[in-house]
């Protein structure tokens, strides 16, 4: 087939057709970083309305975890809390149960229930809890997130002002420990490199065509009415790769898929008040977090 090519395409034999390659790559990457750092400075988040018709208590929150306990989960399940939603589900595995459970008692609070399922898969732990929503909006979120206590009225803001918004994400910044030595540092500051590129990233889609690159599930606000569908239910929990392998990672993926493929428009909120804090690894695990997410 390549025989087809025109000759300068299919043939790269000199010197100077390699430099004309390159700077053809050149031009291309800096005309696209120019056009998204326009888009970035000229993006802004949708502000919450004056008279909102969706507040806190129209928010459930769903919190898979596969420990179900630990004090990374109590910090990250008291943020919540402060945001006051209707109330949070945490889902774990079978066999962490009555560990969860005796684990939410210990927090003195009504506001939330513990699910499970018999093992581990992220897909299902969500799938257990939605149909146990009674709120308008569904959150799903990490269990190892910060949230500041202003989120859900940005969250909403969307939701509240066009109602074919049907999913809405925040941005991201990295929570750094104390005490790094230089290794943790230096992986620290690859994960804030990451982080802060995926919010320039998408701002900069969002405002050129509304589109983003992925709804991430760190948080990430959803229509309940749209994961309660039965088609996506059925769909969510039989995605299959090379037609014989089941998907079970990649879940915020196949939303944002899921969205754009019925035309729901989605949003990203980029805003101080609205920004998750959250964990990456600070060791070479990050690279195969960066390969699981290139895939």
């Amino acid at each position: 087939m390549f025989k087809y090519l025109p000759t300068r395409l299919s043939s790269i034999d000199s010197p100077t057709d390699d430099r004309e390659v390159m700077l053809i790559l050149r031009l291309y990457r800096y005309l696209r970083y120019v056009i998204n750092l326009v888009a970035f400075v000229r993006f802004r988040p949708i502000q919450p309305p004056e008279d909102p018709q969706l507040s806190s208590q129209d928010v459930t929150v769903i919190l898979p975890s596969l420990e179900g306990d630990g004090s990374e989960l109590m910090e990250t399940i008291r943020s919540i809390l402060a945001a006051e939603p209707f109330e949070i589900i945490l889902v774990t595995i079978k066999a962490k149960e009555q560990r969860a459970k005796e684990f939410v008692k210990s927090m003195d609070t009504s506001r939330v229930r513990v699910l499970s399922v018999d093992n581990p898969n992220k897909r299902r732990q969500m799938v257990k809890a939605i149909p146990a929503v009674k709120t308008k909006i569904t959150i799903f979120a990490d269990d190892d997130v910060t949230w500041p206590s202003t989120i859900l009225k940005w969250i909403l803001a969307p939701f509240d002002t066009n109602e074919r918004y049907g999913g809405v994400a925040t941005c991201q910044r990295l929570r750094r420990k104390e005490n790094m030595s230089l290794p943790e540092w230096v992986w620290g500051y690859l994960d804030a490199l990451y982080l802060e590129r995926r919010n320039f990233d998408c701002a900069a889609t969002t405002y050129m065509d509304g589109g983003v690159p992925c709804l991430s599930g760190r948080t990430v606000a959803y229509r309940t009415e749209i994961l309660q569908n039965p088609e996506f239910t059925q769909q969510f929990c039989n995605e299959h790769w090379l037609f014989n392998y089941q998907l079970n990672a990649d879940d915020d993926n196949f939303i944002t898929r899921w969205m754009v493929s019925r035309n729901w428009e989605t949003y990203i909120q980029y805003h101080p008040e609205a920004e998750v804090l959250t964990t990456l690894e600070d060791n070479p695990k990050f690279l195969y977090q960066c390969l699981r997410w290139a895939r």
